[in-house]
């Protein structure tokens, strides 16, 4: 009698990555993106960078970052990938020693995996070998079609949405805030959303995670400091897009559950705001 053949699913988390030495990197990776070429993406080169990519998103002295489809250089699937390096041999020189910038946001994604928090998985990760090393470079899995808080907010046609992405967006800052998490750079545009999904807590992915950490406590006042940065990325210096006080107070409001705690938090919030302005 032929015997059925049982089907094997790999779960493809943080123990199953893979360590290895390419052409003076330390690769990490997930088994499928062993055999990505992350080193061959022509980075020096604006222009053939551009061509060679599904979408150049930014190119500075500091760092570069390429959207790749699936099957280019070895892809099993869409990626973001960026390379860090630094500009200047004084910054390299005091780097030294410390974990490369890619590492950092690295393990800054799989730890907030772990505390079930979405976010772009990171699936690929080389760091040039040496203790001055220039170059590190991450890739993460793409979100197809994802959207920003700040682009939703936008599509809003009346209140009902309004009211239901504020209250997601504070909700899903007090999910970071109980998990310990300061993001230094939080704003509505790195917050990303699937079109046709509603705007609650549990559908946010949080993302530029470079500058970010779990401190030993996580004060007042770094928490003011990301809900000031939350509220400010919704009002453009340009223009107005309607988001005024009464929306940053719902959410407060979300965030910490009561209308008397969203009163303190505005006080809080409002100082950050006088030492900015």
């Amino acid at each position: 009698m032929k015997r059925a053949s049982m089907k094997i699913t790999h779960v493809l988390d943080k123990s199953t990555l893979l360590s290895f030495e390419l052409d003076g990197y330390r690769i990490t990776a997930l088994p499928p993106f062993r055999k990505f070429r992350a080193l061959d993406i022509p980075w020096d080169h604006d222009e053939m960078l551009a061509d060679e990519s599904e979408r150049l998103a930014k190119s500075s002295g500091s760092r570069k970052v390429v959207h790749l489809a699936a099957g280019q250089y070895g892809l099993p699937v869409e990626v973001h990938v960026k390379r860090y390096n630094f500009k200047s041999l004084i910054r390299l020189v005091l780097r030294a020693g410390r974990k490369s910038r890619a590492r950092e946001e690295f393990d800054l994604g799989w730890q907030l995996l772990a505390k079930k928090i979405k976010t772009p998985r990171p699936v690929f990760l080389a760091e040039a070998l040496g203790a001055v090393a220039k170059y590190s470079l991450i890739a993460t899995e793409s979100i197809p079609e994802a959207e920003s808080a700040l682009e939703r907010w936008k599509r809003c046609t009346n209140d009902r949405q309004r009211n239901e992405l504020l209250a997601g967006i504070g909700q899903f800052t007090a999910v970071l805030h109980d998990a310990g998490f300061y993001h230094d750079d939080f704003k509505s545009g790195h917050l990303l959303i699937l079109p046709g999904r509603p705007s609650s807590a549990d559908e946010f992915h949080v993302i530029d995670l470079l500058g970010g950490a779990f401190p030993t406590v996580l004060t007042n006042a770094r928490r003011a400091s990301m809900l000031h940065q939350l509220a400010n990325s919704f009002i453009p210096k340009k223009h107005s897009i309607g988001f005024r006080a009464e929306h940053r107070h719902a959410i407060l409001k979300a965030y910490c559950g009561s209308e008397s705690e969203a009163e303190i938090w505005e006080r809080r919030v409002a100082r950050v705001r006088a030492r900015k302005a």
